[in-house]
């Protein structure tokens, strides 16, 4: 009898744990799924090909939106990335870092912003491709906190080359290496970044590659002289216009006459052209200014023929059609699209009637903003001093009126390369490559930073949006 009860028992033992286990067994993805979500493992990666970019890999209980907030050690100033849509195994990229600074993160879970990952530590190293580059030498003490959370983007033209933007204080925060020379460089609306690569052989800011990367250093468009419908070099600009259809300048050639000139009867002359790719970059439009030049009204068509006009900048407007600026003309046309009429030609020797405040020579950096005014930087060639210029056009007078006349200290001079960009109502921000200074002056011309530099980068642009702000959750 006793033998049969501790029979039973043993069995009624076993049942119980039997039972337990198949509780547990769907209580724990049950509880799981009641409970908020854990962070199970966090993994730093540390990026062989780029000294100030990181990767946090991270697994959470169950899928999660997640970003990162991180801060150099002992700074109240916290950077965060975006958030990510909800995985359970996730990869978060640091994009915003200083080189030999040690850093802390944490992970953190988008709806639980309360319960804060554990702190981690890395370090960032030494970079070789742009340091020792640039020297913030002023800074207005009243105008530092009004530019702190600023950030520019330039590029470095030498092989190899590099993209580059900067802080405010003149520190390298992100870059992109390239084995060919970066010409020219454009932050997109869509926090993207358009550049031109070549060799240093290619002249004239020209080079035989088009590269669109993110922040992240994925490549998203990427179109190579002789591959596709990418039939010519390109130069000195690169942008997308709203549809996300690409445009920028190509050198064209065409054969011409030249022999009532001294030249030959089939003599090759060089000038510029625009082409205009699609979202799939499939080659859409091409103009040629050679179609509307007559070389033998060119008295030293013979000395220009291999760079007549060197246009320099190109912007798209919102009805599609372009303004185009040739240096060497001191003109910009603008151009019909599709039908590839000149509309107009404004500068020396111009359609319209200029006051001598209104007179540019050499200009660059073309632009309309938001007012319809056209903005540029006058090189003043003609002067030996440069400014910002501001015009607004009467089309139909063919009247210019001068909205903004800002010289710059004739010490900074750059005759043949550089950019102007507005920074806000009162500052304008210059690239002036010859002198190797980047400057901000207000309207007046009075110089509230500058920074040198060792290379003669193209062009310098608000990086508007590099700083990801801290992140909302909402549902």
């Amino acid at each position: 009898m006793g033998l049969k009860k501790h029979t039973l028992l043993r069995i009624a033992i076993l049942a119980l744990a039997i039972a337990g286990a198949i509780v547990a067994w769907i209580w724990a993805p049950l509880n799981e799924y009641f409970l908020p979500p854990r962070i199970k493992h966090v993994a730093l990666l540390n990026l062989p090909g780029n000294r100030l970019r990181f990767q946090v890999m991270v697994t959470c209980s169950k899928p999660c939106p997640l970003y990162l907030r991180y801060w150099k050690l002992n700074s109240r100033d916290t950077f965060y990335t975006t958030t990510s849509s909800p995985q359970v195994h996730d990869t978060l990229t640091i994009t915003n870092t200083e080189a030999d600074t040690r850093y802390q993160f944490q992970v953190m879970m988008a709806p639980y912003p309360g319960q804060p990952g554990k702190v981690h530590n890395f370090n960032t190293g030494l970079i070789y491709h742009a340091t020792p580059y640039f020297d913030l030498e002023y800074v207005d003490t009243a105008f530092a906190p009004a530019i702190k959370d600023q950030y520019f983007l330039t590029q470095i033209l030498t092989e190899p080359g590099s993209l580059v933007i900067l802080n405010s204080k003149g520190n390298i925060v992100w870059y992109e290496p390239f084995k060919k020379g970066v010409k020219v460089s454009h932050w997109t609306p869509q926090h993207t970044i358009l550049c031109i690569t070549g060799s240093e052989n290619i002249p004239a800011s020209g080079g035989d590659e088009i590269i669109e990367t993110d922040l992240q250093g994925h490549v998203l468009r990427h179109l190579q002289t002789g591959h596709g419908d990418m039939d010519e070099l390109v130069h000195h600009e690169v942008r997308t216009d709203t549809a996300q259809a690409l445009y920028a300048l190509t050198f064209t050639t065409q054969l011409r006459n030249l022999l009532s000139v001294g030249g030959a009867a089939n003599d090759t002359i060089h000038g510029d052209a625009i082409v205009l790719f699609d979202r799939h970059d499939k080659k859409i439009w091409h103009w040629s200014s050679l179609d509307h030049l007559d070389p033998l009204h060119e008295k030293d068509i013979l000395k220009k023929k291999k760079d007549w006009g060197h246009a320099n900048a190109l912007f798209r407007l919102p009805n599609g059609d372009f303004l185009i600026s040739f240096r060497d003309f001191s003109q910009i046309w603008k151009v019909r699209y599709p039908d590839g009429k000149v509309l107009w030609k404004l500068g020396q020797g111009g359609d319209f009637a200029l006051p001598d405040s209104a007179v540019f020579s050499g200009q660059h950096a073309i632009q309309v903003n938001d007012a319809g005014q056209l903005t540029m930087l006058d090189n003043g060639m003609n002067r030996k001093q440069g400014r910002a210029l501001s015009l607004a056009l009467d089309t139909v007078q063919h009247t210019v009126r001068v909205l903004v006349n800002t010289p710059i200290p004739k010490q900074y001079f750059s005759a043949t390369k550089g950019n102007m960009q507005v920074l806000d109502s009162q500052h304008l921000l210059f690239c002036l490559t010859d002198t190797r200074v980047f400057l901000i002056e207000d309207l007046q011309g009075q110089v509230h930073w500058k920074i040198n530099l060792a290379g003669d980068p193209y062009r310098l642009e608000i990086a508007s949006g590099f700083l990801t702000p801290k992140p909302v959750y909402h549902e």
